[in-house]
């Protein structure tokens, strides 16, 4: 469930394009069978809603804008993004989409490898959190 410090007006609006974005990495990585760093930016919620254009209106709908459309309270703005990141990392490990690999040791074909940050892949395509680990399937 998302909670911010301040309320929003168009909450489930947000909810809902974050959980499109969410479905939409799963989709990609997916079909390209790729892992998602979560301490390398591939999950950052900064680097996903940079030039979308829906979430970029629908935040601004929650903030006085300046004669440009700007936000004004960049203070504020910031304060949100930081909570509704910590919601979309939440989306990514509990959408059922992904699993999740945290750092540690893990045996790949019969060697012992170190993952040195937390990962996610799409569900059932990897037992662990590197491209050679790939489960078998059709």
């Amino acid at each position: 469930m998302l909670t911010t410090k301040m309320k929003l007006v168009n909450q489930e609006k947000i909810e809902q394009i974050l959980k499109d974005i969410v479905q939409a990495s799963y989709d990609e990585v997916k079909e390209e069978e790729m892992l998602l760093c979560m301490e390398c930016g591939d999950v950052d919620l900064y680097i996903a809603t940079t030039d979308h254009e829906e979430f970029q209106e629908a935040i601004k709908k929650n903030f006085d804008l300046n004669e440009f459309g700007d936000i004004i309270d960049h203070g504020k703005y910031l304060e949100l993004m930081e909570d509704l990141h910590d919601y979309y990392v939440e989306i990514f490990q509990t959408s059922g989409l992904f699993d999740y690999f945290p750092s540690g040791f893990y045996q790949v074909n019969g060697e012992r490898q170190l993952s040195e940050t937390d990962m996610l892949g799409p569900k059932g395509i990897f037992y662990a959190p590197f491209e050679e680990a790939k489960n078998d399937h059709p």
